[in-house]
């Protein structure tokens, strides 16, 4: 036992470079997963504030035209004329994410 725990093949099994390799790797695809988490979450905030936004006769549309956001940008002709600046917004900040 001395004898193992004395190698350099024990040493280098354990060393702290060999534990924070795989560590390292575990962080970066947590934080990505929670990044992307989070922009899907922003998504569904901004596609329930359009679906709120639109008019009735606009929400028939969603399915055929890619949800809210697609229906809402392909017919903004549809919506009344004081929201068009924040629909516009909001579909704006839902393509940069």
């Amino acid at each position: 036992l001395n004898s193992f725990l004395g190698s350099s093949r024990f040493a280098s099994a354990f060393s702290p470079c060999f534990l924070s390799l795989p560590f390292r790797f575990r962080m970066a695809s947590m934080m990505g997963a929670m990044g992307g988490a989070m922009n899907e979450a922003a998504k569904k905030a901004v596609e329930d504030e359009l679906a709120t936004k639109a008019p009735a006769t606009m929400k028939p549309f969603f399915p055929c035209l890619g949800g809210p956001v697609g229906t809402m940008e392909t017919c903004m002709c549809m919506v009344p004329a004081d929201q068009q600046d924040s629909v516009k917004q909001a579909i704006a900040k839902y393509k940069s994410l």
